[in-house]
């Protein structure tokens, strides 16, 4: 959250700055969004329901917990290059970096057993789900949910919030025409990871 604030600083700085000018300076742009590395546009919050069954002798045992998973996503903008920004006057047009997930984070405390659907284990109870077996649940759960991340419209999300976030930052700097587009990533890549 810190680090957003600085960002967001950074650009307000940024767009004062630039406004004083008549002609934004091409290079004064470019290192500005490079410096604020890391821009995070969407949060997910994803909440997967992982469940087991154990079948031994004449007895059965569940087992049902809620996990969450939290996903930031957003473009780095150390990735910019000179040839992504084109300015002719008041006109600029940006070709910005792909949406990129900026951080993924599957914490065990945010996993909630849930009571009224999982078996409690009675003191000679050999049919017990273990605590391996409930990792290897939970793993399974993180997998999934990684597998499946780029059907949460996380992409579109993103850089919606993105070009909304750049197109009212560079009206603000004095540009009247703005065309703001993004690089293709047809997989989304996991680049900070938190436990």
């Amino acid at each position: 959250m810190q680090k957003s604030i600085y960002i967001i600083l950074i650009l307000i700085l940024f767009s004062v700055s630039c406004k004083n000018e008549s002609t934004p300076d091409k290079a004064e742009i470019i290192s500005k969004l490079q410096a604020s590395s890391k821009l995070s546009t969407v949060e997910f919050v994803v909440t997967k329901v992982i469940s087991a069954e154990k079948k031994k002798f004449f007895s059965n045992k569940y087992f049902f917990a809620e996990t969450k998973a939290f996903i930031k996503a957003g473009i780095d903008l150390s990735k910019i290059e000179e040839s992504d920004v084109i300015i002719k006057g008041q006109k600029i047009n940006i070709l910005l970096p792909a949406i990129e997930i900026l951080e993924f984070s599957y914490p065990p405390d945010a996993f909630d057993v849930v009571e009224e659907y999982t078996s409690s284990n009675g003191l000679f109870d050999f049919n017990t789900i273990t605590l391996q077996e409930r990792d290897a649940l939970y793993q399974a759960g993180e997998q999934d949910i990684r597998n499946n991340i780029k059907n949460l419209g996380i992409t579109e999300n993103a850089e919606r919030n993105t070009r909304l976030f750049f197109s009212n930052m560079l009206r603000n700097a004095g540009f009247k025409e703005i065309y703001i587009k993004f690089k293709t990533n047809n997989e989304l890549s996991v680049q900070k990871e938190k436990k």
